[in-house]
């Protein structure tokens, strides 16, 4: 065995990493652009419909401005939004009992494969079934097994800023992909 972590997680840490998900990662990123296109392309007909039923006069271009308006503020709030929806959500599934992620977790990371063991579960995966490493801002390290899938290493699972830094290099020569962010 290479490295062996015990992680705690917390809500936070879950909505961080949700948040990064959907802002950060290449995943979000082409979710969250071609989510503001259509979001444009919804009110840009709106526009061109009131303009030319006031026949392009002053009026209608005045008329036009609440739209305008209520776009910029679409456009400027949107993370705002998105971070309240994710938040509701993690609530709902929090009385269910359904969290999407285990509080406590014992990683052991060895030469060919990893595993995860939590109370509920032990996953085994080969290195090749990692699509990307992020690394964010030196506080957490996800490991992305998919678009869906992730595991968590927050920085306080690490004894030290050495074992940080060489877990980093251990990863890198095990997956191909690694972002830093």
């Amino acid at each position: 065995m290479n490295f062996k972590f015990n992680i705690n997680l917390n809500d936070n840490d879950y909505l961080d990493y949700n948040t990064f998900l959907m802002f950060k990662s290449p995943y979000g990123r082409k979710q969250i652009l071609k989510f503001r296109i259509f979001i444009s392309v919804l009110f840009l007909p709106l526009c061109l419909i009131y303009l030319y039923g006031g026949e392009f006069s002053v009026r209608s271009f005045i008329g036009v401005i609440p739209y305008l308006i209520v776009f910029a503020l679409v456009q400027l709030l949107f993370k705002t939004f998105f971070v309240w929806i994710l938040k509701e959500n993690m609530k709902a599934l929090k009385k269910k009992g359904k969290m999407g992620y285990s509080p406590v977790a014992d990683m052991e990371f060895y030469e060919e494969s990893f595993s995860e063991t939590t109370p509920e579960s032990k996953t085994e995966q080969k290195y090749s079934a990692i699509e990307r490493v992020s690394v964010y801002a030196d506080k957490v390290v996800y490991i992305h097994v998919n678009n869906v899938m992730s595991y968590i290493l927050p920085i306080s699972c690490f004894g030290s800023k050495e074992q940080y830094e060489e877990f980093l290099g251990f990863i890198k020569t095990k997956c191909t992909k690694v972002d830093t962010y």
